[in-house]
């Protein structure tokens, strides 16, 4: 007589044999075990990554630790909607871009150090956006973004501030932690008070474009508050709309502001100089996109990472930059810019230098999944003030940003954009049931 026999129970050997899940008090207590050590992990990698700590040139302290956990980084990632076309548009670019730089040898100096640095700052953004993915699986996505806000906090610290300590350090570190507090309580006017908040520190601080996005960010978290009250529907389609229309509105209101002196002195005396000077306010703060549009003409191929520009390539660049009514014979254009590489002031636009064509993919790419995110968010009334404060200011830097200032917050902005795709349930087949025979233990009773 076997044990299942004396005590009525199937073992659980016989049970396992059969597909049927077993979980005793040591397997509970190991999978706790387990979930909090991957919850420690997770949480100092992405402590870590928002750091973005440098350890050799380019390469990052985070960046090291996340390759060390990619098989288990990589496929918790891949959980998301959207990460497995990021992280292999990111490896084409990154192969673009190497090989670009091989072939510009020709007609072109290259900075070795400097390709090696781009390079691997490119591979950080992308492990660092699995990283911020793998915590989302075993954290709360506020909970994330602190950590991730912590270690930027640390590298302000850590960092020269420069003259203005919040608008160049601690301004967007700052922000992260407090939206990401506010985040926590789950409450919606706590949110909305924090973004109003640090949209007047930043009104005060001479940071003219934070303030308009966080103007824009505390607009959409009370629209979103009043629309759930109400509950209408809108579109996919007019959300956009309403977004490009309602940053419109924000452009000519801090434009309006600055001129009027409320942002400061030296801010209305500088937009009253660069409207003067190209007669937008947007075109004439950012003289660069000249320089953009004349390289696309004369090299839509793009040039790789490191290279440097020939005399062709700077000719053509200063002529688009003075075509806006800039003058470019000076030390920012001739070092910053075009002295170790080129630097556009963009992500889409450095990306497109150093990576071509696939470069600019790989930035539509990270553009359609962070609008797509913050639409849905909306959309279904759960988008958070921070998300919807960082991809305002990643779609900003996007356009009128250098990558170096963006790279940490490209990867937790596309971390919380990215949603979880909800798993199948696959129901077993079921069993042909057999003829019950008439007084057996299966037969019907009547």
């Amino acid at each position: 007589m076997t044990a299942g026999q004396v005590t009525g129970v199937t073992p659980a050997s016989s049970l396992a044999r059969r597909g049927v899940p077993v979980h005793s008090d040591v397997d509970k207590v190991a999978a706790r075990h387990g979930l909090r050590l991957t919850q420690g992990t997770s949480a100092l990698l992405v402590l870590v990554v928002g750091s973005w700590y440098p350890v050799l040139g380019g390469l990052t302290a985070g960046t090291v630790l996340a390759l060390a956990l990619l098989p288990v980084v990589v496929t918790a990632a891949l959980r998301f909607r959207g990460a497995g076309l990021l992280l292999t548009v990111g490896a084409l670019a990154l192969a673009n871009g190497l090989a670009l730089a091989s072939l510009a040898q020709v007609d072109h100096a290259v900075i070795r150090s400097v390709t090696r640095d781009a390079a691997l700052h490119v591979v950080g953004i992308v492990v660092g956006v699995a990283a911020v993915l793998w915590a989302r699986t075993v954290w709360r996505d506020a909970w994330v973004a602190l950590f991730f806000g912590v270690g930027m906090l640390v590298d302000a610290a850590l960092g020269p501030t420069g003259t203005n300590a919040w608008k160049f350090a601690y301004g967007l570190p700052v922000t992260v932690v407090v939206l990401a507090v506010a985040w926590l309580t789950r409450r919606w006017l706590v949110e909305l008070g924090a973004l109003v908040l640090l949209a007047g520190v930043c009104a005060v601080q001479d940071s003219r474009s934070m303030f308009g996005l966080l103007l824009m960010a505390a607009t959409l978290v009370l629209w979103q508050a009043l629309r759930r009250r109400s509950r209408r529907r809108m579109s996919a389609r007019s959300l956009v709309v309403m977004l490009a229309v309602l940053g419109a509105g924000v452009y000519q209101l801090g434009k309006a502001l600055a001129l009027e002196g409320a942002l400061g002195a030296a801010a209305a005396e500088r937009s009253a100089l660069q409207i003067e000077q190209s007669g937008s306010l947007l075109v004439g703060s950012r003289p660069e996109m000249g320089a953009s549009f004349a390289l696309v003409e004369a090299r839509p191929w793009g040039f790789g990472f490191g290279v440097v520009p020939n005399g062709l390539d700077l000719r053509a660049a200063k002529g688009g930059m003075a075509q806006l009514g800039y003058d470019p014979d000076n030390g920012y254009v001739h070092r910053y810019m075009f002295g170790r590489g080129i630097e556009l002031h963009s992500v889409l636009g450095d990306l497109w230098a150093w990576m071509g064509l696939a470069g600019a993919v790989l930035a539509i790419v990270m553009t359609v999944l962070l609008v797509r995110g913050l639409v849905t968010g909306l959309a279904g009334g759960v988008a958070s003030g921070l998300v919807v404060a960082l991809t305002l200011r990643c779609l900003w830097d996007m356009f009128f940003a250098p990558v170096y200032s963006s790279m940490s917050i490209l990867a937790l902005a596309l971390g919380l954009a990215l949603p979880l795709v909800a798993a199948r349930v696959r129901r077993a087949p079921a069993k042909p049931r057999r003829a019950a025979i008439s007084g057996s233990r299966v037969a019907p009773r009547t």
